[in-house]
């Protein structure tokens, strides 16, 4: 394992092909769910196929990610990469409840949305790629198992400790944890509102689910290139929860550590400090040009 550090300049010195492209949005049928996702491609020669990159939104989030997402794809799809992103349970357009959101239930949306993409003419089917920021990080690094399938992972704060030792403090601490669970024990799910004032329902299949998952084993089997990028302050999914995703991926074959200085969580999307924003964009849209 090659772990390095990248700075912001570095970042913008891939190539733009300058292709046109196609963004579409449409729904894919995963668990008998209609799940909306954006397709985007480039536009293709008879015979030309580009590789894939599948996103993945964080908890509580969306497709779009107030922009950032959309911008990473339309930034890729310049350079001669599609990409698919799709809404999770409770999110964006998504027609279920929050109870319904779960890693299960998102993985099975991930991997559906990844194979609508991978069925159209104009997609290699061996070059596909991966990035997820927050809880949509820990289902990428759940993923790195599957060495067959993906060639390279991206992330932004991954949600990365094994169990649900990651996301206690999101919840309020371990008592409070603790209740939120026997009482989704009791009901099926309980409500929950996030320190952004969201009003969730937490499912007791989220907590399970939760709880069972170990990313950081699934990303030490992982063999591509994998960049980990995160805010120097981010209180939310605090650095050292990235740092053991970067300690734990110890057979990738390249770790790129990126730390936004000056970054929270929101790495200044949700905030007016949109050059934090840009670094993030433009180191994840070189590391994944590059190397897809």
């Amino acid at each position: 394992m090659l772990v390095m550090l990248t700075s912001c300049q570095e970042t913008e010195k891939a190539p733009v092909a300058n292709y046109q492209y196609h963004s579409v949005d449409t729904t894919v049928s995963s668990r008998g769910i209609s799940v909306p996702v954006t397709y985007v491609t480039p536009i293709a020669d008879a015979d030309e196929a580009f590789p894939l990159v599948v996103m993945a939104h964080g908890h509580g989030g969306t497709r779009h990610e107030e922009g950032s997402f959309s911008a990473i794809a339309e930034r890729l799809a310049v350079r001669g990469i599609a990409s698919i992103r799709m809404d999770f349970p409770g999110c964006g357009d998504s027609t279920e409840t929050f109870a319904n959101n779960n890693l299960g239930n998102m993985t099975a949306d991930l991997l559906a949305a990844r194979d609508f993409a991978i069925d159209q003419a104009a997609i290699d089917r061996d070059r596909v790629g991966l990035f997820g920021w927050s809880m949509g990080g820990r289902l990428v690094l759940l993923l790195g198992d599957r060495n067959d399938e993906f060639k390279l992972m991206a992330n932004w704060s991954p949600v990365a400790g094994n169990d649900a030792n990651s996301m206690v403090a999101f919840l309020g601490g371990r008592s409070r944890y603790a209740a939120l669970r026997t009482r989704a024990e009791q009901q099926g799910s309980v409500p929950f509102t996030t320190q952004w004032e969201q009003q969730q329902q937490l499912g007791l299949q989220w907590f399970e689910d939760l709880e069972r998952s170990r990313p950081l084993d699934a990303i030490s089997q992982f063999r591509g290139p994998l960049l980990v990028l995160y805010g120097d302050i981010d209180e939310v999914v605090v650095p050292e929860v990235s740092e053991a995703a970067i300690k734990a991926a110890i057979n990738s074959s390249e770790v790129i550590r990126h730390v936004v200085h000056g970054a929270d969580h929101g790495l200044g999307i949700f905030s007016d400090e949109g050059a934090l924003t840009e670094e993030a964009i433009n180191t994840t849209v070189a590391f994944l040009s590059e190397r897809i």
